[in-house]
């Protein structure tokens, strides 16, 4: 018997809504009867509501609720009020004319919600893994195969590093390698330094580095290099403070007697960057952190306040000024 309710969920956003653009496309149906809300921005009683109508001059229509974060422990910069209860009555006795989509593009579930729990129970789950560096790796050579181009290991290794195994990102990024290619046999890292945007933490992270560690002229180097990558000063900016605040944590970590195991449990991540959190933390002293975060905060007052211009504010910072 086919099923009223899909919850489709994963790390992966691109899978996800490929998944989503599959099961839309395995009922006719027209616009009229195709609608979205997303959790995120608005209250999901609306899309109840809607799924609880029947449709306009057709036997089906589809209802779909993005981003349920619900499902989830994930935190939301401004929490929008849900009738939970609501969804659980309409999961109970759903509508026969409606396909209800669920979509929950994050890495995990809690699966002791109540919601979760009933979605799972009357749902056709889909579970969206996010592809391998083997899989992403034979996709890439695919792309770049239809247009009679090869790829150096090197390139291919750098590629996937700065593409973190994001599908979305491995789909933007290689549709610029594949303009820029045009006309070429084959691919090495040069092109591959000079064409794929490098994940932009992991270049502040280098920034904050090279700062520290007095290396100016290979910070403005990485600095100006995601500027002409069109990166936003700004968000740059909301890195960089990220990034000493980090530190300035560890730090007081560190002082009330924890270790490397002591900050992975804290900022809930990996043995691996733990370390080089404490290592870095370590590197440093307490001064010198909290001057360039007092810099970095008086800086982003001026940036906002129209005081300096956010580019040259930027490299002002860097360059020590």
């Amino acid at each position: 018997m086919e099923k009223q309710i899909y919850l489709i969920h994963g790390a992966d956003s691109f899978i996800v809504k490929s998944k989503m653009k599959s099961v839309i496309a395995k009922y006719d149906i027209d616009d009229f009867n195709l609608n979205f809300y997303d959790a995120e921005e608005t209250n999901i009683s609306n899309a109840i509501n809607d799924a609880s109508t029947i449709p306009f001059m057709s036997d089906k229509k589809i209802v779909i609720i993005k981003n349920a974060y619900f499902l989830t422990n994930e935190k939301q910069k401004k929490e929008m009020p849900q009738d939970i209860d609501a969804l659980v009555r309409y999961i109970n006795n759903p509508v026969e004319e409606t396909v209800l989509i669920i979509t929950a593009p994050y890495p995990k579930l809690d699966e002791r919600k109540a919601i979760t729990k009933a979605l799972k129970g009357k749902a056709e789950v889909v579970f969206c893994e996010p592809m391998k560096a083997v899989d992403l790796n034979s996709w890439i050579r695919r792309q770049l195969g239809k247009q009679n181009i090869k790829i150096d290991k090197a390139a291919m290794d750098e590629f996937l590093k700065r593409v973190e195994n994001n599908t979305q990102i491995a789909v933007n990024e290689m549709k610029k390698l594949l303009l820029y290619a045009e006309g070429m046999d084959y691919i090495y890292i040069d092109t591959i330094k000079k064409v794929i945007t490098k994940n932009v933490e992991d270049n502040v992270y280098e920034i904050t580095n090279n700062i520290l560690e007095n290396k100016r002229s290979e910070a403005l180097e990485i600095y100006n290099d995601l500027i002409m990558h069109s990166e936003d000063p700004l968000r740059i900016l909301g890195i960089l403070v990220n990034k000493y605040r980090e530190i300035l944590q560890v730090k007081l970590l560190l002082k009330d007697g924890k270790d490397q195991a002591g900050v992975a449990s804290h900022y809930h991540c990996s043995s691996g960057r733990a370390y080089y959190m404490v290592k870095n933390a370590r590197s440093v002293n307490m001064t010198t952190v909290k001057r360039h975060l007092i810099r970095l905060e008086e800086l982003d007052y001026q940036i906002k306040s129209g005081r300096i211009d956010k580019k040259i504010g930027i490299e002002l910072f860097i360059l020590g000024t």
